[in-house]
């Protein structure tokens, strides 16, 4: 597996200088910027594809959380803080990791460790041209990253997906708990064949075969109802033929 490329978001001047050299002396992750605010580090979250982002949520220049909404779903988070409360919120959004400051040497192994673990997954799933990028007619299946895993989720059992910001709950026929997982909904929406799923609203993706009742622009898939958006309406008369 190649290196994992990181960047670090910190305006404290010791903590940035301390975490470099935490992150130098992990020899699968490489170093490649270290930023003293979040609009430093536009550019190349821009233009550079960024692994692992280290983010002190409170010192990252316009508020941390609002920022971590912002980033790439394919761009991993590891919080960095003095301040626990923010834990809940920030694995909400699906951050990789959360370290308390004083950064402890011993803590700091076990989320790199953590980072390998996940992106050794990925570049698995990669070498093995999971279907995840050319979605086809007969596609039976897709993995997504969730809970540190990549979760196998198969097509005919999913009902619908619901979009919350940078993240996705997608829902199944014969489980109760939906499958959670930080990507957009435009993601997803390119990874599903067509002629299965259709996007009727901003946050809704649903499975044109678990559709039970459509009517006044809503959906009605078992005891869940999913809206129309006027802007998605026509297009899905035109392909249900309604």
């Amino acid at each position: 597996m190649r290196k994992i490329n990181c960047i670090i978001i910190d305006s404290n001047e010791p903590d940035l200088e301390i975490l470099s050299q935490h992150i130098n002396s992990i020899p699968f992750f490489e170093l490649s910027g270290a930023f003293k605010s979040s609009e430093d580090a536009v550019d190349i979250l821009r233009t550079q594809k960024v692994d692992l982002l280290f983010l002190d949520i409170e010192n990252s220049g316009i508020s941390g959380l609002k920022f971590l909404e912002s980033i790439s779903y394919s761009t991993r988070v590891i919080i960095t803080t003095k301040e626990g409360h923010f834990a809940l919120e920030a694995f909400n959004l699906s951050v990789l990791d959360y370290l308390l400051k004083p950064l402890n040497k011993e803590r700091f192994r076990k989320a790199a460790d953590k980072a390998y673990e996940l992106f050794s997954l990925l570049s698995l799933r990669d070498r093995r041209n999971y279907p995840l990028d050319e979605p086809s007619a007969n596609q039976e299946y897709l993995f997504v990253t969730s809970d540190y895993s990549l979760v196998k989720i198969k097509l005919s059992d999913v009902t619908y997906v619901e979009g919350l910001k940078d993240y996705l709950k997608i829902y199944f026929v014969s489980q109760i708990n939906p499958v959670v997982t930080r990507m957009t909904m435009k993601a997803l929406e390119e990874k599903l064949p067509g002629n299965q799923f259709f996007r009727v609203h901003k946050s809704y993706i649903v499975s044109i075969d678990k559709i039970d009742i459509i009517r006044s622009q809503r959906i009605k898939i078992g005891a869940n109802t999913v809206p129309i958006s006027d802007g998605y309406y026509e297009t899905f008369r035109q392909k249900v033929n309604i």
